[in-house]
């Protein structure tokens, strides 16, 4: 009986791996109010931990993510030219933030409220009320995560525009409002959403809205770090992978079977990514010692994801067509 029961909650979990992230949300909510916080220690270790599990393994896929689709169109397909483009795209950006860090840094947080509303309104069909409902979805859960910890936000925010006056200012205006600019957003997704619906209704996952609307719950009581990842990590990541799941080939294997065989996939680039990201933060921890890495890495962190979110958004081409 307990053999049984044990294997129908891990088929569950391999079916809805989202279901994981709730349990251990609710581990690190109750551990904090225990203990009175969250160690330092405990909550990179999570991050860490999250980021080589699934948030990089899940952009690491990207070169099999286009060869499928060109097969699916018919084109030909080279890796070498994927791996040209895809670092151009990140040496133009790179090049841009340069001369442009305030519009980069919108155009970063723009694409990527994008990639998020993509995902968590995967079904949606590109229709212009629908397109709109999507990025205001996205732009919902960065806005709520990042406004829920102002505090924490700000003097990131600040190292990263390098004290830009204006943007500090903005920031500061909107953060003091936190509670009327979610509220209004909120509103402004359910008016797009019924709108959308009623020109083009599509099945809604009451279910997933749930574990969606849990794990943002979570968030909210936890530190900033462990509050994105446990979105990032422990949502967004997981459900691309059910994405990918459902767009490359996995030869009709079981929900456990399926994932594995995606993640196995991803290993050899996911790899070669910590290394470098190992790499770099040793190597500038004994270069530039007193040097402030984190807007590096913020816009390393936006380098990659510019061209991810132009393959991933290539799925929904491919399937549209």
């Amino acid at each position: 009986m307990i053999r049984l029961l044990t294997a129908r909650v891990w088929y569950r979990l391999c079916q809805t791996p989202t279901l994981l992230t709730i349990f251990v949300g609710l581990f690190l909510v109750t551990y904090q109010f225990v203990t009175g916080s969250l160690p330092q220690t405990l909550q990179l270790g999570f991050c860490a931990f999250m980021l080589a599990v699934a948030g990089i393994p899940h952009g690491a896929l990207d070169h099999l993510v286009e060869h499928e689709r060109s097969v699916r169109l018919n084109k030909p397909f080279s890796f070498r030219r994927f791996i040209a483009k895809y670092l151009l795209t990140m040496g133009l950006y790179a090049i841009a933030w340069l001369f442009a860090p305030v519009p980069c840094l919108l155009v970063f947080l723009l694409i990527s409220s994008w990639h998020f509303g993509e995902t968590d309104l995967s079904n949606a069909p590109q229709t212009p009320y629908w397109l709109l409902a999507r990025l205001a979805a996205g732009g919902f859960v960065l806005g709520f995560v990042l406004l829920t910890h102002a505090d924490e936000t700000s003097p990131i925010l600040s190292r990263i525009v390098q004290a830009d006056a204006q943007v500090m200012s903005v920031w500061q205006f909107v953060a003091n409002r936190a509670g009327a600019v979610l509220r209004g957003w909120a509103t402004l997704i359910l008016v797009l959403t019924m709108l959308a619906y009623s020109h083009h209704p599509i099945p809604l996952n009451g279910a997933r809205m749930i574990r969606l609307l849990s794990i943002l719950l979570l968030a909210y009581f936890l530190p900033l770090l462990p509050s994105f990842m446990l979105y990032f990590g422990g949502w967004h990541a997981l459900s691309s992978f059910a994405t990918l799941q459902n767009f490359l080939p996995v030869h009709n294997q079981k929900p456990y079977s399926a994932l594995k065989h995606i993640w196995v996939k991803s290993l050899p680039l996911t790899l070669l990514s910590i290394f470098f990201l190992l790499l770099f933060t040793v190597g500038w921890q004994t270069i530039f010692p007193n040097f402030d890495p984190l807007p590096i890495l913020f816009i390393f962190l936006s380098l990659i994801t510019l061209p991810h979110i132009e393959v991933m958004y290539g799925i929904d081409n491919s399937s549209t067509n």
